[in-house]
C-alpha cells in the first residue's frame, strides 16, 4: 500500500479542481509530467518538490490555482515562472507544448485519484514516464545518474503491476524515441537486474 505524504495528497486535491475548472472552460485535461509524476508511481519513495504540467491553459490554470491558495513567486531570487503553495512547500510549472512533444499515446494516460471522492488528475502511462527518465539520463549520463535510477525504479515497480501489466514492446520504442538509439529496454532490464543484485 502506497504511502503518500500528506503534502503531496493535499496539492493533488487542488491540482485536480484547478483541472476540472480549466477543463469546463473547453481546454484540454492537464497531465502531470515529470518528478511529480515519478512520485505517484513508486508510492511515495521519491519524493518531488514540484510538479510540472502540460496544459494548453498556461495562465488559466495559474490562476485556478491561485484561487485554490497558490502564489507567485516574489522577492530576491525567486524564479519568476510558475506558482507555488507556502504552507505545502509545493509549487507548480507548466511545460509548454504537446505531452512528450507529441511522442507519447495520450490515449495511454491514466486517471487517477488519491481519495474517493476528489477529481482525478492525469498522469502518463507509466512506460512513458520511464522513457522521459533514460531520455533524460541520455542527455548526460555524469550529471543524471538519478534518471537511471527513477527509470530502474519505475520498471521494476511496473513489473510487479498485475492490474495494469507493462508494454514491453511500447517502451522499447518509446525508450529508443526518447534517448534517439542509444538505450533500449534490454539496456534497462539488464540494469535493474544489477540494482536487484548489489
Amino acid at each position: 500500500m502506497a504511502t503518500y505524504r500528506t503534502e503531496f495528497v493535499e496539492a493533488l486535491k487542488l491540482l485536480a479542481g484547478a483541472f476540472a475548472e480549466i477543463m469546463r472552460a473547453g481546454h484540454k485535461r492537464p497531465v502531470i509530467v515529470g518528478g511529480a509524476a515519478v512520485e505517484f508511481y513508486t508510492g511515495g519513495s521519491i519524493v518531488s518538490g514540484d510538479f510540472d504540467v502540460v496544459t494548453d491553459a498556461t495562465r488559466e490554470l495559474e490562476e485556478a490555482l491561485i484561487a485554490r491558495g497558490f502564489r507567485r513567486p516574489s522577492g530576491a531570487g525567486a524564479l519568476l515562472r510558475g506558482v507555488f503553495h507556502p504552507s505545502l512547500g509545493i509549487g507548480v510549472e507548466v511545460v509548454s507544448g504537446e505531452l512528450f512533444d507529441g511522442a507519447a499515446d495520450e490515449a495511454r494516460v491514466r486517471l487517477v485519484t488519491l481519495d474517493t471522492e476528489g477529481e482525478p488528475v492525469a498522469v502518463p502511462a507509466v512506460e512513458d514516464m520511464i522513457a522521459d527518465r533514460m531520455g533524460q539520463f541520455c542527455a548526460n549520463p555524469a550529471a543524471h545518474g538519478e534518471m537511471l535510477t527513477q527509470a530502474i525504479v519505475l520498471y521494476r515497480i511496473a513489473k510487479l503491476d498485475v492490474e495494469t501489466p507493462l508494454d514491453e514492446d511500447y517502451l522499447d520504442q518509446r525508450i529508443g524515441y526518447e534517448t534517439a538509439g542509444t538505450y533500449s529496454l534490454r539496456f534497462l532490464s539488464e540494469k535493474a537486474d544489477e540494482a536487484h543484485d548489489s
